[in-house]
């Protein structure tokens, strides 16, 4: 794969779909890529991925949800499948079908729902940090918990986020800032109302995991069951990653998404 040059900004746009309002932001033009962040988290967690998915000729959104740069409001979600069914009128009112779907982390759970909703619309599915399946020990959940801890000083903030999104070694960088507490809470909501198995194989699109072998949220097993069970199914495992995955190992994970699209995609 030829050296990538980080050179291509976004263009933003507000939309507003069932009383939601999000941002996209728009990378490059070609095939469409939707990416769906982080629990609390916004859309620019994929800027260098948006970036070189833009290069590499695919037109990439990322999706930043209520509560960034728009308000939060009262997000209208009572489960996974309103989030899924807001991504599907975004999808279709920009003309994006079909798209690749990619989420990170809680986005994983998103587009899973997103591509079970309607299978034939999707034309790849990738998964960054994939969980849902099997869960993390229960001394993680504290300190998880802390990342979205308002009250927190900034130090021990970082360290929360370090501990557990990170491996270890590995730099925080700008993911000590950009938390929704709000959001997060509406997103773990319509988790419990979410029935896993409903849209736990993700549709039938061909399937990528990207994994980080030291993600103490999402255990690697998630991966490896899903792969086990999903046929066109592929995972790659990155050894000094955690959960944060996109600012651990930016490179690694451009260079596995845009080579499962190149082979997955018709020219």
């Amino acid at each position: 794969m030829r050296t990538i040059v980080r050179l291509v900004e976004p263009r933003t746009e507000n939309v507003t779909v069932n009383s939601n309002e999000y941002q996209l932001l728009h990378y490059g033009a070609g095939a469409p890529v939707i990416l769906y962040p982080s629990l609390g988290r916004p859309g620019t967690d994929f800027h260098e991925l948006c970036q070189d998915l833009a290069l590499c000729g695919f037109h990439a959104v990322a999706v930043s949800p209520p509560g960034f740069a728009t308000p939060i409001g009262t997000p209208q979600w009572s489960n996974l499948g309103d989030i899924a069914a807001d991504l599907w009128q975004i999808i279709d009112a920009k003309g994006l079908g079909p798209v690749v779907l990619v989420g990170h982390a809680f986005g994983n759970r998103v587009v899973r729902a997103t591509s079970s909703a309607r299978p034939n619309d999707v034309a790849a599915l990738v998964l960054l940090a994939c969980g849902g399946d099997v869960h993390p020990g229960p001394e993680v959940f504290p300190t998880f918990f802390n990342c979205f801890n308002e009250n927190l000083d900034r130090a021990t903030h970082a360290q929360s986020v370090k501990d557990v999104f990170f491996a270890p070694g590995n730099d925080i960088g700008e993911w000590g800032e950009g938390w929704n507490a709000s959001l997060a809470d509406y997103q773990r909501t319509a988790i419990a109302a979410t029935n896993f198995e409903e849209f736990g194989m993700g549709g039938t699109a061909p399937g990528l995991v990207v994994q980080g072998l030291d993600d103490a949220i999402a255990p690697p097993q998630n991966a490896w069951n899903l792969v086990a069970r999903r046929r066109d199914m592929r995972v790659v495992g990155l050894p000094d990653c955690g959960h944060a995955i996109l600012p651990e190992q930016p490179r690694a994970v451009s260079e596995a998404v845009i080579s499962f699209l190149r082979d997955k995609l018709p020219a």
